[in-house]
């Protein structure tokens, strides 16, 4: 059966999505299903590090802002293959029950690549700090952030210093030049031009 971009095919609730390319891709339905979490089973093999002081932070912003991202769990023993971080935090906070999402549709090798990518993908890059300073200063009085583990005073200070060399005029600027050796005529008067202009220095060298 040929699927035209943007069909979708069912097959035990999966969908085989068409996308550009030309390529293959499948899906399963996103259903929320609500597990007692003490049904969830923590992925023994997990290599992404979760300190204790980390915990602390993700039961800080579940207790904030709710939790709004659910559990990727597998098989019946619901394996945790995204979110063993926030189950811990969930059991730190009391939670009985937690929002999970089945990724049954993985094989085994796709499972343990998933797990790496998911966790390595945020990695890869930081912040725009210059603007991530200005967001935080901006809800510094409003929302406790510290308690995230961001230093919000660290990001602050940066920004206090960028703009204050934003703000500070230029004494002096540096150029330096590449030149032709067989335009050295031209260059020499040129150079002495430039010498005899007030505030002007120059330090010429020939290699």
């Amino acid at each position: 059966m040929t699927l035209k971009a943007g069909c979708v095919q069912e097959v035990h609730r999966q969908k085989c999505i068409i996308i550009k390319g030309g390529i293959e891709m499948k899906q399963t339905d996103l259903r929320i299903e609500y597990i007692n979490i003490d049904k969830l089973t923590p992925f023994e093999r997990n290599c992404k590090i979760h300190t204790k002081e980390q915990i602390k932070h993700i039961a800080s912003s579940i207790k904030q802002f709710g939790f709004n991202d659910p559990l990727g769990v597998w098989s019946d023993e619901n394996v945790i293959l995204e979110g063993n971080g926030r189950l811990e935090a969930m059991r730190l906070l009391g939670m009985k029950e937690a929002p999970c999402i089945r990724l049954d549709h993985l094989s085994g090798d796709e499972r343990k690549a998933y797990i790496i990518a998911h966790n390595h993908l945020n990695l890869q890059t930081g912040f725009d700090e210059n603007e991530l300073s200005r967001q935080l200063t901006e809800l510094q009085h409003s929302v406790n952030l510290d308690s995230l583990g961001v230093d919000v005073e660290k990001y602050i200070s940066k920004l206090a210093e960028l703009e204050k060399k934003e703000l500070k005029p230029y004494t002096q600027v540096h150029y330096l030049v590449s030149v032709d050796i067989n335009e050295h005529d031209r260059i020499v008067n040129s150079i002495e031009t430039l010498k005899n202009m007030e505030g002007v220095e120059v330090d010429s060298t020939m290699r």
